[in-house]
């Protein structure tokens, strides 16, 4: 215990200096990474139940969970992710580990108490560490004709997760420290993050970590269409665009991922796709599947590499870099399946999964992806 104690306390001292090197004019500097998950039948029909996880994806039993009132006593409508449950139908996505840090910037003094605010919209926010505030509304805004009409009520009644619901997380009064004392446990998922020279974040609860963490469920579809075909995989842009408010937005990167079960793997890095507001269902790309020749048992480690190059380029430092492709190390290389990753447009992350932080800040955002394809 001690050791570990003196760790944290040293990664806390150490953070300081890194973050120094980027002079940054903000007081705080703020980084995000996480995954959206979603899975496709061959023909591009996005697949629900989502909420059913892997035995390997369950939290330690310290992470607050949220159910909301009006599931609370419903079996079938519960949004709890667990092995246990058949899960929704209407969950076709999941928002995975998105994890927060707070670097201090030297020679400036740290934040007072300040408040964290996460929204999902089209989902609920179920799971978070330390102690937050969850709750769910109806965009009133947005539904307002629906509303009129008859077609939604004024509250959310759970029996429909659509584009009009928002989960909400508010961390209040949160402080910042060198030393903390994390929870203990043993679960990777959660100790991997950990491994990131960090501010220590402690909330009113007293309850402390070396990040925010939360994820959630939503009934979303990923950022391209897919269609499998005996030789290649279509990729087609989204069906709806309420979130692009500007007349483009860049899918910076793509991979093209098959793990076999014997451990061979293939990918290939693809350039950014560009989608068009005005270009709804449209073909962006075709995927060729890949050649016997293309596979190889140290592909893997190839991948690994470019998608780190992508993440720092999207303004990760390298520490967290390497937290994130190590806790998801699991089901990003090793499970056998056909899947694609992408990085996820800043436009989309705005619009559907806004942050909003009370302390004057400079914040990066990195989420990657996944399009799990059933293979038949």
């Amino acid at each position: 215990m001690k050791g570990i104690a003196l760790t944290l306390g040293l990664v806390g001292m150490i953070t300081a200096v890194r973050v120094g090197t980027t002079r940054s004019p903000a007081p705080l500097v703020v980084h995000e990474w996480g995954t959206i998950t979603t899975r496709h039948a061959p023909d591009g029909t996005p697949e629900g139940r989502l909420n059913h996880i892997a035995p390997s994806e369950v939290l330690p039993p310290f992470v607050h969970r949220y159910e909301p009132a009006p599931t609370k006593d419903k079996p079938d409508k519960t949004l709890v992710k667990t092995p246990l449950t058949p899960g929704r139908p209407d969950v076709t996505m999941r928002l995975e580990t998105p994890v927060i840090y707070f670097h201090i910037v030297p020679n400036g003094p740290p934040p007072g108490p300040f408040d964290v605010d996460v929204r999902l919209r089209g989902g609920i926010l179920n799971e978070f560490y330390p102690q937050g505030d969850g709750s769910v509304e109806v965009d009133v805004e947005r539904a307002q004709q629906k509303m009129q009409a008859g077609v939604l009520p004024p509250t959310w009644d759970g029996e429909v997760l659509n584009n009009y619901v928002v989960g909400g997380l508010r961390w209040k009064g949160l402080s910042l420290r060198d030393s903390v004392s994390p929870p203990l446990t043993t679960n990777h998922l959660w100790l991997a993050p950990r491994q990131v020279r960090a501010a220590g974040v402690v909330a009113r609860s007293g309850e402390s970590e070396r990040y925010l963490f939360y994820r959630g469920v939503a009934h979303l579809d990923a950022l391209v269409q897919t269609e499998l075909t005996a030789k290649d995989i279509v990729l087609r842009s989204p069906k709806r665009m309420l979130w692009l408010r500007e007349p483009t937005a860049s899918i910076p990167h793509l991979w093209l991922v098959d793990i076999r079960p014997n451990g061979s793997s293939a990918f290939r890095d693809e350039a950014a796709l560009s989608i068009s507001r005005d270009a709804v269902s449209v073909e962006l790309r075709r995927l060729p599947l890949f050649t016997e020749r293309e596979y190889g048992m140290r592909k893997l480690d190839e991948l690994r590499a470019s998608m780190k190059r992508e993440l720092l380029a999207g303004g990760l430092y390298e520490d967290e870099a390497e937290a994130m492709l190590e806790t998801w190390k699991e089901s990003y290389y090793h499970m056998p399946g056909l899947r694609v990753f992408y990085i996820v447009p800043q436009q989309w992350l705005r619009y559907f999964l806004p942050l909003q932080i009370s302390a004057p800040h400079e914040m990066k955002r990195v989420l990657v992806g996944r399009i799990d394809i059933e293979q038949g």
